[in-house]
């Protein structure tokens, strides 16, 4: 039986926290604008995240475009500098999701964020989320590997002091699983997200409501 005696809980954002899409979409299309090119709906762009900004922006151009490399960063360049009028277009958190973290916050949990959405822009939707300051942790995409390598889950809880098997990392995607094994950390996957349910199979746990986190880490 996995212990579900854990120190730190690791989450993810997008599709896990908040649903962002809409403020993604937005500047997604703010880019397809500049470029002449088609724009993109909700269900294109929630198809589309997952793997880093810059794979969300080379799936969102023509199928015919994707595979021309300068343009893709130069759209990549173009969404990265839009994202900034568009990021807090967001409405909160999933129902029950802040009270939940704030739930597992005041019984002891170390709470902290991993997104493969750019830094700057986690950093501030967590401020906005969550004013009263209470993540250990916060972060988003660097130079250092993306989701779904380890090596930034263990370097956030080597700097909190916490060993692996006394992490957790929950998320909404085959990515976030994938994170938690390869990271030696407890994987709990979330049905509300951007995938469907039967992607999170190889998960420790499971869930469809944030209320159930408290079940299992009680």
């Amino acid at each position: 039986m996995i212990s579900t005696r854990k120190k730190l809980l690791i989450f993810d954002l997008d599709g896990t926290i908040a649903d962002t899409i809409y403020s993604i979409r937005d500047a997604i299309n703010l880019t397809m604008d500049k470029y002449g090119l088609p724009r993109r709906d909700y269900e294109h762009v929630k198809r589309s995240v997952g793997n880093g900004a810059r794979e969300l922006v080379r799936r969102c151009l023509p199928d015919d475009m994707r595979e021309d490399a300068e343009l893709a960063e130069r759209a990549f360049c173009d969404y990265d500098e839009l994202y900034e009028q568009t990021y807090a277009n967001i409405d909160g958190c999933y129902d029950g999701m802040s009270e939940a973290i704030h739930s597992l916050y005041e019984k002891g949990y170390m709470i902290a964020v991993l997104s493969n959405k750019q830094d700057a822009y986690v950093k501030k939707i967590i401020e906005i989320l969550f004013p009263d300051g209470i993540m250990s942790y916060v972060a988003g995409q660097t130079e250092l590997p993306k989701k779904p390598s380890p090596v930034v889950p263990l370097m956030i809880a080597e700097s909190l002091g916490v060993k692996p098997e006394n992490c957790a990392f929950i998320g909404d995607s085959d990515v976030d699983v994938l994170t938690g094994k390869n990271a030696g950390m407890t994987s709990v996957g979330c049905s509300w997200g951007y995938r469907p349910r039967e992607t999170l199979e190889g998960a420790d746990f499971v869930i469809d409501s944030p209320a159930e986190l408290m079940e299992i880490f009680k």
